[in-house]
């Protein structure tokens, strides 16, 4: 009898302590898996240009990076206005990554024509950016091959965000 009620408290045990593995709060509202930061590359961000773009002190050198797999509003375009929701996107992004360490991960292509560093970001404590700016509506998917390692997962994030109308996907300019 001792036994089977041992067992059943160490079952309830398990299916609750399972139920914590993987996931961070930290960044209200999202669901985001950590990663395992142990195989990326420690930078710090120096400043924001824009939703998706910054400037970033990696090994010594500046480098301007472009996060991967999405696109936010123009802020600062040579030949577009200011696009609808731009300035928030700028702003969360300023606010969450200037002056902080990030991890970068590279994929197939490192660099664009520009000669910026393609990536994706990730916060100290494992979740990626470049998802947060998609669930939060800051930005849209935008997919271009051979880069795709993380698409099925950031397109998901994108579809929840427009079925809560967040952001950007919640204003017909931005869409």
């Amino acid at each position: 009898m001792l036994t089977r009620k041992l067992m059943q408290a160490l079952a309830v045990l398990v299916i609750l302590l399972s139920g914590c593995q993987g996931v961070s709060s930290s960044h209200s509202g999202t669901t985001e898996k950590t990663v395992d930061l142990s195989d990326k590359i420690e930078v710090t961000v120096r400043r924001v240009i824009d939703g998706d773009t910054f400037i970033a002190d990696v090994n010594g050198t500046e480098e301007r990076i472009r996060l991967i797999l999405v696109d936010t509003p123009e802020t600062v375009h040579p030949t577009k206005a200011v696009q609808p929701y731009g300035k928030e996107a700028s702003a969360f992004s300023k606010k969450t990554l200037e002056n902080q360490s990030v991890y970068l991960e590279y994929d197939k292509e490192k660099r664009d024509k520009y000669d910026r560093l393609l990536a994706y970001v990730f916060l100290k404590d494992g979740t990626s950016f470049n998802k947060i700016l998609l669930e939060k509506g800051y930005a849209r998917l935008a997919v271009f091959p051979p880069n795709i390692k993380y698409e099925d997962e950031y397109k998901q994030a994108e579809k929840e965000a427009k079925k809560k109308k967040l952001g950007l996907r919640n204003n017909k300019k931005g869409e």
